[in-house]
């Protein structure tokens, strides 16, 4: 074959195929060009980092920074994300009921296109503007044009509202972002005092008034609704004074990870009979009405937050449990079949020492008793004493051989009340607590001292 045919056959492939990748990239599939006949404008709201939204002589403007919407006019807040993706949806999706080829819009006047009512900006990876202007005849329509276009269009008039709704509309009605596991540190402020609380080795501890063991559910169930708290309406930033009127509470919040802490400030009041608050948030703007749900901020005591139990054991990590009780004293060992009695090898049954497990682990505290006399409690020369301990047979890099106390209690005397003084393992703090557990003690110990022995 000829070389100079060779390669002119070559060079016209290289040009077909380069003229179909071309036509690939830069001519509208089928589907493409039905979008744009069927849509005013046809984008990817994902796409969108910017959007700023003209009406007149305001202006909304919204960022999308760390995939998260932002306002930063006229007011700099957070955006609400779902009145955001509610506009871009409406844009996206905004039918075109007929289209008007004419060489100016602009110059129609009764479309009102020369000074659109409203004008959509949105910029990202293109950038695409739709204007919006006048009713046309019929009812629930509007005309548009899309920027750079010569076609005046005729579209639902649905999205007039979105985009002439409040600048409030477009800010995140939620009080922040995070929940209670986000958060590493907080401090309630009121006029009788601070109460300070922080994760210590992943619990959470009391720090102010008094230090002391927290329980994660009551602090889980006091959180959530303030992080959570819905804002039900916007006012202006306060002029001459960063301070609230009323009676006023405040809460830091110190995020896990080390990020911005947050300083919340409540005020409530009694307008016409009713109780009303308000508040400033750091990195929010301006003052914020808020749900009654704030109120929990002002009647919180530290004694609502206090891990109520005299500790926790689990069954497999227990090894020797001791028993005092009347004057009867018991001290169970694990076996490979069971639990024994180290005084004269008498077996314990498992479902027996379990459930003595449960009831420990159930206990709960009725009140805290910090004023009261070892005298007065009868914790001086305690009547019952429950210990738990695991009994490690080899030295570690992080506990040493032998017992290990795990948990356990003291038990005093009998309340007016009915209930019992009790002290925890490790604690100096007395606590009453229901009858139930030095029950459970007498039981097992005096039924024990009836078991026949082991043959």
């Amino acid at each position: 074959m000829n070389p100079r045919a060779t390669v002119a056959l070559f060079l016209a492939a290289l040009l077909l195929v380069g003229g179909l990748v071309y036509l690939r990239i830069n001519l509208p599939t089928t589907r493409e060009a039905g979008e744009a006949e069927r849509y005013a404008a046809v984008f990817t709201p994902e796409e969108v980092t910017e959007m700023d939204i003209i009406r007149g002589s305001e202006t909304i403007s919204l960022r999308r920074e760390n995939n998260e919407w932002r306002l930063t006019a006229p007011v700099a807040d957070r955006a609400d994300a779902e009145a955001v993706d509610r506009l871009l949806l409406a844009a996206r999706f905004l039918g075109v009921r007929d289209r008007e080829m004419v060489a100016d819009p602009a110059a129609v006047p009764e479309t009102g296109l020369a000074s659109p009512r409203l004008r959509l900006d949105l910029r990202g990876r293109e950038a695409l503007r739709l204007d919006l202007g006048a009713n046309t005849a019929l009812p629930g329509e509007i005309f548009a044009r899309l920027g750079g276009e010569r076609a005046i269009l005729r579209v639902s008039d649905s999205i007039v509202a979105l985009a002439t709704a409040p600048v409030e509309n477009f800010r995140d009605p939620r009080l922040t972002t995070m929940v209670a596991d986000d958060i590493e540190k907080f401090t309630v402020r009121r006029a009788d005092g601070e109460m300070a609380l922080r994760r210590e080795r992943g619990r959470w501890v009391i720090e102010k008034p008094v230090r002391s063991p927290a329980d994660a559910r009551a602090v889980r169930e006091f959180l959530e609704p303030l992080l959570g708290l819905r804002i039900t309406g916007f006012k202006p930033p306060q002029t001459g004074t960063s301070s609230l009127a009323g009676a006023a509470a405040g809460i830091s919040f110190t995020p896990r990870g080390g990020g911005e802490a947050l300083d919340l400030e409540v005020a409530r009041e009694q307008t016409d009979g009713a109780e009303t608050f308000t508040a400033q948030l750091k990195p929010r703007g301006g003052t914020l009405a808020v749900h009654p749900a704030v109120r929990r901020l002002f009647d919180i005591s530290p004694e609502a937050l206090r891990d109520r139990s005299l500790g926790w054991v689990e069954a497999d990590t227990v090894d020797r449990i001791r028993l005092e009780s009347d004057g009867q004293m018991l001290n169970f060992r694990r076996t490979n079949d069971g639990w024994v009695a180290e005084e004269d090898g008498r077996k314990i049954g498992t479902d027996a020492v379990n459930r003595l497990m449960e009831t420990f682990n159930a206990a709960r505290v009725a009140s805290f008793r910090t004023a009261a006399s070892p005298a007065e409690t009868g914790l001086d020369q305690p009547p019952q004493r429950i210990t738990f301990s695991a009994w490690l047979s080899e030295n570690t890099a992080e506990e040493p051989a032998g017992g290990q106390v795990l948990a356990g209690a003291a038990l005093g005397g009998m309340t007016s009340d009915g209930t019992v003084y009790a002290r925890a393992e490790g604690s100096d703090e007395t606590v009453t607590i229901t009858p139930d557990l030095g029950q459970a003690l007498h039981e097992l110990t005096h039924h024990n001292q009836k078991t026949p022995p082991v043959p």
